[in-house]
C-alpha cells in the first residue's frame, strides 16, 4: 500500500485546520481510491479504521462531526478534568510508594501505565476489576494487527452504557448517557455513537498519555542538564511538560484524511482519492517551525506544537492529559531525586519502540529510584 504522508508543520496545520471538505475523514470506500480499485484489503484493521470501525466523532466531518462532539465537549470539561486532580495525586502517591525500596523497576509498567489506566477507570466508572480490559483495547488498535478488537470494545463499551443507565453513578459515562436521554430528538445521537464516542475516549485517553509519560521520563533522565533546569526553578513544569509533548508525544503518525479533489500541498500534487496520513512526529522535527527541532529544550518556546492536533478535530483529552503530566511528573522527581535510568537495561531490547506504526514509545523504561551510583549514559543537555 502507497500514501502519501503530510510531514511538515505547516502543512499539516493546514489539512488539520480544513473546513472547506477539500481533506475528509471517514468512508473510505467512497473517498479512497485505492480501495475503490481494489488495490487494499477492505476486511484489514486500517480500513476498519479509517472507514469508521470506530464509528466516532475521528471519522466525522463538517456540522456532523460538531453535533457528534457537542456532548463530549459539553460534558469533558476542564472543570470535570480539573476535579479529577486529587485522584491523580493519590494514585500517582500510592504507585510511588510501591516504588519505594525497589533496587531497580520498570517506570512505565509500574507508574505510567497503572496511573493512566487509573484515572481512566475513575473517569468512566469501571471497575478494577475491567480495568486491564481498557488497556488491552488500546494496545491492539494501535497494533493494527487485530480486527476483532472493535466488536470485543463495542461489547464491553455498550455493557458499560447499559449498565449506567440502569444506575447512573458519579461518573462521564452516566452523565452523557443521561444528557442523550434527556436531549431533543434532534440533538439526541444515541447508544451506537454513545458507544463509538467512548471508544475514542478510550483509545485517546489511555495510550497516548501512558506512552508520553513514559517518554517524558525517559528524555528527562537521558538530559540531566535539562532536568535540572526544572528542578532548579528556573523552568516551570508546565514548560517541561509541553516539551515533551512537542518532541516526545507518543502519537507518531495517524491516519488518514482523504483528498476530495486534486490538490496541492506543501507544493506536492495530491490527486483526488489520495489517503493523507498525519505525521506529527516529522511535523515536530520541521525546522522550518523549530529552532534546533531536534534539541530537548524544556525551556523553549512551545506554542502551536501539534501534539493534540488542531481545529476541528482538536483532541477533546488535551486537559487531562496536561493534568497527568503535570501531576505525575514532579512527584516521580520530587520523591526519588536521585532517579537514573538502568544502564544495564536501557538501550537493549527492553527499551526498543512498541511494535506500531502509530505510536512511539519504548516498550520498557528501567530506572533505579535510588540512582545508579555511576555515571549516567546522558545527554549533557
Amino acid at each position: 500500500m502507497k500514501a502519501l504522508a503530510v510531514t511538515h508543520h505547516e502543512a499539516l496545520r493546514s489539512v488539520l485546520a480544513d473546513r472547506t471538505d477539500t481533506f475528509v475523514r471517514g468512508d473510505a470506500q467512497r473517498n479512497w481510491r485505492a480501495l475503490r480499485d481494489g488495490e487494499v484489503d477492505p476486511d484489514s484493521p486500517l480500513v476498519r479504521l479509517v472507514s469508521g470501525g470506530v464509528g466516532s466523532l475521528l471519522t466525522k466531518n463538517g456540522a456532523e462531526h460538531t453535533r457528534l462532539r457537542k456532548p463530549m465537549q459539553t460534558h469533558f470539561t476542564r472543570r470535570r478534568v480539573e476535579a479529577l486532580r486529587p485522584r491523580v495525586a493519590e494514585l500517582a502517591e500510592q504507585l510511588l510508594d510501591d516504588l519505594e525500596g525497589a533496587e531497580t523497576a520498570d517506570v512505565k509498567d509500574r507508574f505510567a501505565w497503572p496511573l493512566t489506566v487509573g484515572v481512566l477507570v475513575g473517569l468512566l466508572g469501571v471497575s478494577e476489576e475491567d480495568a486491564p480490559v481498557l488497556g488491552d483495547i488500546a494496545r491492539r488498535l494501535f497494533e493494527l494487527t487485530d480486527p476483532s478488537v472493535f466488536a470485543d470494545a463495542r461489547r464491553f463499551l455498550a455493557g458499560l452504557v447499559e449498565q449506567r443507565r440502569a444506575a447512573p453513578g458519579d461518573d462521564l459515562v452516566s452523565a452523557l448517557v443521561a444528557a442523550d436521554d434527556a436531549a431533543d430528538e434532534a440533538d439526541r445521537i444515541g447508544d451506537e455513537q454513545l458507544v463509538a464516542n467512548l471508544f475514542l475516549l478510550v483509545i485517546a485517553g489511555f495510550e497516548t498519555t501512558m506512552g508520553t509519560l513514559a517518554n517524558g521520563v525517559r528524555a528527562l533522565l537521558a538530559h540531566p542538564g535539562q532536568l535540572r533546569r526544572i528542578t532548579a526553578g528556573e523552568v516551570e513544569w508546565s514548560a517541561a511538560a509541553e516539551e515533551i509533548l512537542r518532541r516526545h508525544s507518543s502519537v507518531s503518525l495517524l491516519p488518514a484524511v482523504f483528498a476530495t479533489r486534486d490538490t496541492e500541498l506543501a507544493g506536492v500534487a495530491v490527486p483526488e482519492g489520495e489517503m493523507v496520513l498525519l505525521a506529527y512526529a516529522a511535523a515536530a522535527l520541521d525546522a522550518d517551525a523549530w529552532e534546533s527541532p531536534d534539541t530537548f529544550d524544556v525551556g523553549r518556546d512551545t506554542r502551536g506544537h501539534l501534539a493534540f492536533g488542531h481545529g476541528p478535530h482538536l483532541c477533546l483529552g488535551a486537559p487531562l492529559a496536561r493534568l497527568e503530566l503535570n501531576v505525575a511528573l514532579p512527584r516521580l522527581f520530587e520523591r526519588f531525586p536521585e532517579l537514573a535510568l538502568d544502564a544495564g537495561k536501557d538501550g537493549t531490547a527492553a527499551s526498543a519502540p512498541v511494535e506500531s506504526w502509530m505510536m512511539a514509545h519504548p516498550k520498557q523504561v528501567w530506572v533505579r529510584p535510588q540512582g545508579s551510583g555511576d555515571a549516567q549514559p546522558a545527554v549533557a543537555g
